[in-house]
This record gives C-alpha cells, structure tokens and sequence, in this order.
C-alpha cells in the first residue's frame, strides 16, 4: 500500500498547477510560424547549419552517410557533391543513420542524386524502426531496396554475387 504524506500531496498539486500554465498554441509550432501554417511534422532536433555528408568505401560499395535535419537546404547543399561522389560507383549505400528526416522533397532530392548515373545499384539504410515506416509512408521501398543496417546491405550484395536473393535496385535508364 502506498501512503501520500501530505507534503507529497502539496508537491503533486503544485505540479499540476504548473502543467496547467503551459500555454498550448506555441506547442508544435516552428519559429516564424503563423496561426495558419500547416505542421508536417517534428520540430528539428538538429541544427540544419550542422549538416554534413561522409563518403566512404567498403567492400567497394560507396557508402554516403548525411547527418543532420534533412530538409531541402541540406538537401540541396549535399546533393552536387553526392552526384560527383557517386559518379564511378558500381553500388551506393545512402546510410541515414544519423538523419532526421523532415521533409520528402528533401529526401527525393538526395535520392535523384543518386539516380543520375544509369545503371548503379543503390539501397537505402535506415535502422531506425520510425524512420523505415517514414520511408514506407513516402514509397520509397518502391524504388529503393530499405534495410536495417550498413552490414546487411552489403550482406544482401554479397548473396546476389552468390546467386541468391533480389538484391538492390538499379537506378532507371533515362
């Protein structure tokens, strides 16, 4: 059995009070925001300034890593340099492990990136459960292979070569 002191009970009251004091209609909105813009979805929890895009190679797949709140500023900033960073590879990899994702015209920005050199194979990796079912909201698994992690990406690469599985889209000759 559990026993409120009255002190406890004082405390609990004045939480509630402070609760009640929050003002609601500046809850979920962005700064600059008017009374009729519509919220898309979270506030970002990055500072976009802070954006940056890795390059790197393993088992000579390219992997591209951004990191930040991807939206159409960062997009627009990485998506020339994805371009030439992709250029000469027969596989990408767009890791968006450390990406939250804002909006869709950001990401289908980095995504055409991507689609400009006909005949690359490419996925996508998001680990994190909130961010596959973004993808799948946004049809992305329609034209990307979606996996959980870097390693069973290349993994899945690995068991086409063998002979085995569906393995990763190719981008569409223009």
């Amino acid at each position: 059995m559990t026993t409120v002191t009255p002190d406890a009970a004082e405390q609990l009251a004045r939480e509630a009070t402070d609760r009640e004091r929050v003002d609601v209609s500046t809850m979920g909105t962005r700064p600059g925001a008017t009374d009729t813009d519509v919220v898309t979805g979270p506030m970002p929890v990055v500072d976009l300034a802070d954006g940056h895009l890795h390059v790197s190679i393993r088992r000579g797949v390219t992997i591209v890593a951004v990191d930040g709140g991807l939206d159409d500023t960062l997009a627009a900033a990485v998506a020339s340099d994805i371009s030439a960073a992709v250029a000469d590879s027969e596989a990408v990899v767009l890791d968006l492990e450390q990406v939250t994702l804002l909006d869709r015209s950001a990401l289908d920005t980095v995504c055409a990136a991507l689609d400009q050199h006909d005949g690359t194979r490419r996925c996508i990796v998001a680990p994190r459960l909130s961010g596959r079912l973004v993808l799948d909201r946004w049809k992305i698994p329609e034209t990307f292979a979606v996996f959980g992690s870097v390693a069973d990406a290349l993994q899945a690469r690995t068991f086409v070569e063998s002979g085995y599985g569906d393995g990763w889209s190719a981008a569409a000759s223009a």
